[in-house]
């Protein structure tokens, strides 16, 4: 490229090899301008750059950390912006193309996410029209159909794979004991103390849960679910993996969340899983690790056959 573009300064203008230099930077400049990577025959525009890079900013209120944290985050975006036009082209290469219904349920999705105009407000934070958020809809979804059908497809994990990894990863299904329990919070103590003295004549802990607890599990009757140790606040732990089963209701506690009644529901000792009980688990983890891993290689792949032109002196410039 180089020498060709040289070559026609000397031959049209006829002067030194100095100045044939200096019109051939010229032209590289002219052209480079249009654009902060050129990706076979697309671009990446400066706009579209700076709007991607304006959202990150955006979630991140708008700073970074440091000037070498800068340069690592806007080059990978760059790079990441490279692979997604990679991964369009090739899906247009293989002729790949979305039901219209498809499409229109994704938006009907986000819609229904933010009810009464919330889309729009929505869009509007992050400088997006709908058309522009729709065209990204399709775009991301001619991405996961391609590496659906090129990756995620091919990849198949048989009952070996299964049982060595559980044979060399057993320390990772050993569940830890759990407890299950119900619980009423209240803002007063006396108010707990007097629930707790109607649960004691045999009024339903569920059903008073329901109509005077102020946690966010009222609605569930006060059940919190199973959980280990360490995953609720002290003042709570300390009590649920003391009751007995069958204990209508525990004394009153105090919290910085307010005044807590509980009932046990039930409670599972330590215990090892089977490979039975852990085959779907280690299936799901496998699947996930080498998709990952398949969705890299083939990007690389594609990368090696493409032609890719950044401007990183251009790109350290964008704000």
């Amino acid at each position: 490229m180089k020498l060709s573009m040289t070559m026609f300064c000397l031959l049209s203008l006829g002067i030194s090899g100095l100045l044939c230099t200096s019109c051939e930077d010229e032209k590289k400049t002219e052209h480079k301008e249009e654009y902060l990577a050129k990706v076979n025959s697309d671009i990446i525009t400066i706009e579209e750059y700076q709007q991607a890079l304006d959202e990150i900013k955006q979630a991140g209120k708008g700073f970074f950390a440091n000037n070498e944290s800068a340069s690592r985050i806007k080059r990978d975006l760059l790079e990441r912006l490279i692979d997604q036009k990679l991964l369009l082209q090739e899906a247009h290469r293989k002729h790949i193309t979305l039901d219209p219904v498809l499409v229109d349920a994704s938006m009907k999705m986000l819609k229904d996410e933010y009810p009464d105009g919330g889309v729009e407000q929505q869009l509007k934070a992050k400088g997006l029209t709908d058309e522009e958020y729709a065209r990204r809809t399709r775009q991301s979804l001619l991405i996961q159909k391609l590496l659906k059908q090129e990756v995620v497809d091919r990849i198949a994990i048989s009952s070996d794979d299964i049982s060595n990894y559980y044979n060399q990863h057993k320390d990772r299904f050993v569940k830890p004991e759990e407890v299950r329990v119900r619980q009423i919070v209240t803002k007063t103590k006396e108010e707990a103390e007097d629930l707790r003295k109607r649960i004691l004549r045999g009024e339903s802990f569920e059903k008073l849960a329901k109509s005077h607890s102020l946690g966010p599990e009222k609605d569930k009757g006060g059940d919190l679910g199973w959980f280990p140790r360490g995953r609720m606040p002290p003042e709570i732990e300390k009590v649920a993996f003391k009751l007995w089963p069958g204990t209508k209701v525990s004394k009153v506690i105090e919290s910085p969340y307010g005044f807590h009644l509980f009932q046990p529901v039930g409670k599972k000792p330590a215990r090892e899983l089977t490979l039975d009980q852990a085959s779907k688990e280690i299936e799901r983890v496998l699947r996930e690790s080498r998709t990952k891993e398949a969705e890299r290689f083939y990007t690389r792949s594609l990368r090696e056959h493409a032609n890719i032109d950044r401007d990183l002196q251009r790109l350290e410039r964008i704000q």
